[in-house]
């Protein structure tokens, strides 16, 4: 690990650095493990410096204060250090954007993605379909639902839709239960549950889900081996997927069947990599309609599937 750095040290960079751009440029010249060093580094400084980030690139050419120091030494020199050592921004601020919402982060949590958000967009899809047809509420369930970003977006998006969502780790709940009611003003109904063991009895009592939404791990044990050892902050429980990646997925296919209503539909996140087996596995379980849903760099990103509306 990295030590914090000398005050006399960084107190003699600030007297041969002049402007902020070339701050912040020697900075991001040093980060290696980013495809956007500058960035970063803006955002850290900017929160160091407790300015916005609008007005911190307004100033790139404006010299280093001496008053920033002190918060620049005591503030930024440990976040960046942390970040050369491989952790996130997000992970560092303890908060991560999704959705146009910020959302609280810590070490028990995996970082909200922006291709998570492709998640959302299709249960989204899916439940507007689904809500011409039904005269009930719709009933939505995350699983792996973490920091709780897909669950309390869907609330906010669709506050007539009744959504719950749970998570094997106690740990995650808590932190998805305080964004939860930081956002909504109030907590999701959050479970303690290994997929969807536990919620078995729904489908004998008419009260099944219509929408069941999954960013489960998915990442191989070797991925997930080196990402940690690069310095990856977040917990195996949520990157670990087995041997293939594929040990989580398979057992929550296997399971939705049974939880699902009629025309309920099974959205899950994968790597690209993984849609056609992901299709293949949908279709083995009795799934129609199975499709994927691209993220920002076209990939496949979520795979679909629905059960029919009249099953045997």
């Amino acid at each position: 690990m990295r030590g914090e750095r000398p005050w006399r040290e960084v107190r003699g960079e600030l007297r041969r650095i002049m402007t902020l751009r070339a701050y912040l440029s020697g900075k991001a010249s040093a980060l290696g493990c980013s495809d956007t060093p500058f960035l970063d580094a803006s955002i850290l400084l900017a929160e160091a410096l407790r300015m916005p980030r609008a007005k911190l690139l307004a100033s790139l050419s404006e010299e280093m204060k001496s008053s920033w120091m002190v918060d620049v030494a005591l503030r930024f020199e440990p976040w960046w250090e942390r970040r050369l050592e491989g952790e996130s921004v997000a992970a560092i601020l303890e908060r991560k954007e999704f959705y146009g919402r910020e959302f609280r982060i810590n070490p028990k949590v995996l970082v909200p993605r922006p291709d998570t958000e492709t998640l959302v967009a299709a249960a989204l899809e899916c439940g507007d379909s689904l809500e011409s047809q039904k005269s009930a509420p719709l009933r939505i369930h995350d699983v792996c639902t973490g920091s709780g970003a897909v669950a309390i977006t869907l609330a906010a998006e669709r506050p007539q839709w009744i959504v719950s969502a749970s998570d094997i780790s106690i740990e995650a709940l808590e932190v998805a239960r305080e964004n939860s009611c930081a956002i909504l003003g109030h907590s999701l109904d959050f479970r303690v549950a290994d997929l969807l063991q536990g919620f078995e009895s729904f489908g004998d009592l008419g009260q099944g889900f219509d929408i069941v939404t999954a960013n489960p791990p998915y990442l191989s044990r070797a991925e997930t081996d080196g990402l940690l050892g690069e310095g990856w902050k977040e917990p195996r429980l949520a990157l670990d997927g087995g041997e293939d990646g594929m040990d989580v997925v398979r057992a929550l296919i296997g399971q939705a069947p049974e939880r699902l209503n009629p025309g309920g539909f099974l959205l899950i996140e994968t790597d690209s990599l993984q849609s056609f087996l992901t299709r293949d596995i949908l279709m083995r379980e009795g799934f129609d309609c199975i499709r994927a849903w691209r993220d920002l760099s076209g990939l496949d990103r979520i795979t679909g599937g629905r059960m029919p509306w009249r099953r045997g």
